[in-house]
């Protein structure tokens, strides 16, 4: 009931359409949080930053892709505007490569772990290159057991072209499931009470949209797809899971879900319908984040969530009149922008401490 009532509330609060109805107060009283994310400078530039309760943290050119806090210093991954780096209070280090990529990044003992990619799937300690086998794939995700196991997780492309989650446990890989026939792959994954967690998506075969794509996740090897239905009263093309947690035994996945427009007699899309919603699931409950506007098809997309007691955060971001996405969390299913409603960005991922 009391979850009802929040979403009920969220509901009429944020059905207005203009920029007046969103909230640049994105503090939390008694909970610190840390979301990385990037928005774009007034000259286009690209700016990789986080949020810490609110604030706005820039650490110059490119991207961040994900953060965590160890022992008080703040770690996050992502792109520097020349190739990819990690930080550590702002402080940048490049990770060796061609061309590498960062994705993902994991603290243990006072090492430093970050998954990407660099000519396929890999991750870096202390920034020195650990490849792992695949041909054609990628690591979204990494994280350390207790007891030193070393776990990334994304996806690699068979030799019959199909596209397989999977998850590298110190350098062998494991195949997660897929539908039969079809496809997947690992955005994130969590360790909890010594279990893995991986969250992503799927794709089965369907005859009227060619493959139906799902948000899904694994707990261990065994796969659960999510629900697309219900909500927008709109015709449903598919979803996707982009980021998840665990919490005193719920499952939460944050993502998307896409929406087909309608169109008119001369085939013209009808402004308003369609586009793209962000969600979460709940033990495979899904749960509608409301407040982005219509803009070019696109609402909102939901990429990462954490859970504190009673308190969930969603990190996103949002369509105003004025930009297509705006960085953004969701408190308790309620819309707060980190940035106004004019600034271009992506509130990625998000931890609270």
């Amino acid at each position: 009931m009391k979850r009802l009532i929040i979403i009920l509330i969220t509901l009429i609060n944020c059905s207005k359409s203009d920029d007046s109805s969103y909230s640049l107060n994105s503090s939390i009283p008694g909970i610190n949080f840390y979301v990385a994310g990037y928005i774009n400078d007034q000259m286009g530039n690209s700016v990789a930053c986080y949020w810490s309760n609110g604030k706005r943290y820039d650490l110059g050119k490119g991207e961040l892709t994900d953060i965590t806090v160890n022992e008080g210093k703040v770690y996050a991954c992502g792109f520097n505007g020349f190739g990819a780096t990690y930080w550590i209070d702002g402080n940048p280090h490049e990770l060796e490569g061609d061309e590498p990529e960062a994705y993902s990044i994991d603290v243990r003992n006072g090492e430093i772990y970050v998954s990407g990619r660099d000519n396929g799937a890999c991750y870096w300690k202390n920034g020195i290159k650990i490849k792992l086998n695949g041909g054609d794939s990628s690591a979204y995700g990494i994280a350390i057991s207790e007891n030193g196991d070393v776990f990334a997780a994304g996806y690699y492309v068979n030799n019959h072209h199909f596209i397989i989650p999977a998850v590298w446990k110190n350098g062998k890989r494991i195949n997660l499931s897929i539908p039969k026939h079809g496809d997947g792959e690992v955005k994130d994954l969590k360790i909890f009470e010594g279990r893995t967690y991986y969250f992503g998506m799927t794709m089965k075969p369907n005859n009227m949209t060619g493959y139906l794509p799902k948000a899904s996740y694994w707990r261990g090897g065994k796969r659960t797809d999510l629900p697309n239905g219900g909500g927008f009263n709109q015709s449903i093309y598919g979803g996707e899971g982009n980021g998840g947690f665990v919490n005193e035994g719920n499952i939460y996945v944050a993502g998307k879900i896409d929406h087909i427009a309608n169109t008119n007699e001369k085939g013209e899309t009808i402004v308003g319908t369609g586009g793209t919603y962000a969600h979460y699931w709940i033990n495979g409950e899904k749960i509608d984040l409301m407040g982005g506007v219509w803009n070019n098809m696109w609402v909102s997309n939901a990429y990462d969530i954490a859970v504190s007691e009673d308190i969930i955060i969603v990190s996103g971001d949002v369509a105003t009149k004025s930009q297509t996405q705006v960085p953004a969390i969701w408190v308790n299913n309620e819309l707060k922008l980190l940035e106004d409603s004019k600034t271009n960005g992506i509130a990625r991922r998000i931890i609270i401490e």
